[in-house]
């Protein structure tokens, strides 16, 4: 029994599209690392591309990968105590009230002045449009 010629086309394409999201994950990662943005590896670790037949999405479910992409504008502040493990490890701190302070501290300069996007994601697509000649 001969296959449609209509699904062979929509299989072809589908491999297309694996091999595309496949290079913007691989060049998200890479983009990830050379950007520093890797500290405890949960968000690198985490990230997975879901696939459905014609239908490709990357997942960073790490709750700061908005974040890390777009950056935060100034004026909203994050919960300093997901800065606190962060303080620990960066800045060696041990005593719990330093910890505490240093976070909120920290929160609030989030806060005051934001942080800048890195477009790990948007500069892997672009990378990768131009390698597959989109």
């Amino acid at each position: 029994m001969t296959k449609d010629p209509e699904q062979v086309v929509l299989e072809e394409i589908n491999k297309v599209m694996d091999n595309f999201i496949d290079r913007i994950f691989e060049l998200s990662q890479e983009n990830l690392i050379e950007d520093g943005k890797i500290d405890t590896g949960t968000m690198f670790k985490t990230a997975n591309v879901k696939r459905k037949f014609l239908h490709k999405e990357i997942i960073y479910p790490a709750l700061y990968a908005e974040s890390i992409e777009y950056g935060r504008v100034p004026g909203t502040m994050p919960p300093s105590q997901a800065l606190e493990k962060w303080v620990r490890r960066k800045l060696g701190l041990t005593n719990e009230v330093q910890i505490r302070r240093a976070a909120f501290a920290i929160a609030k300069a989030i806060k005051k002045r934001g942080t800048q996007p890195t477009y790990f994601l948007r500069r892997a697509i672009s990378k990768a449009r131009a390698e597959f000649d989109l």
